[in-house]
């Protein structure tokens, strides 16, 4: 059977390393990125819809080696996280690759890209790239 492309949204807050300035803080977090897609509950292939969310997100240890909590919410509720830690004293520079893949509620879904540093004694920023995307595909 075939897939329709149902929506799809993306967010280039910036395409290169050194885009951005962003501290990731120790507490709360902070949204970075956010994309939406429609889920028409007219159209039958929404019914069996999955929406393929993927982000790229440039970090930068700037002291010790912070683990950074990535999360994805939807409508005030989480629905991904992942841990990664930076390594400060070998490769204080890295790339967080994001692919997570739900069934969601038709009508229109928010997401949000949040970081957060879980390292009291270690500090890091976002620097870019960060690229944020959403793809709902139903049939």
């Amino acid at each position: 059977m075939a897939k329709t492309l149902l929506d799809y949204n993306s967010t280039v807050v910036t395409p290169i390393t050194n885009g951005v300035n962003i501290p990731i803080p120790i507490a709360g977090g902070v949204q970075i990125a956010g994309v939406s897609v429609f889920l028409d509950p007219a159209d039958p292939a929404s019914l069996t819809n999955r929406v393929e969310l993927k982000a790229t997100i440039g970090v930068e240890a700037q002291l010790d080696t912070p683990n950074i909590l990535v999360r994805i919410w939807r409508a005030g509720t989480e629905i991904f996280y992942g841990l990664v830690e930076i390594e400060d004293a070998f490769n204080d520079w890295g790339l967080i690759n994001v692919h997570m893949v739900e069934h969601a509620p038709l009508g229109v879904q928010n997401y949000q890209l949040i970081v957060e540093n879980q390292d009291n004694n270690s500090s890091a920023r976002v620097v870019g790239p960060v690229v944020f995307s959403a793809m709902a595909i139903g049939g």
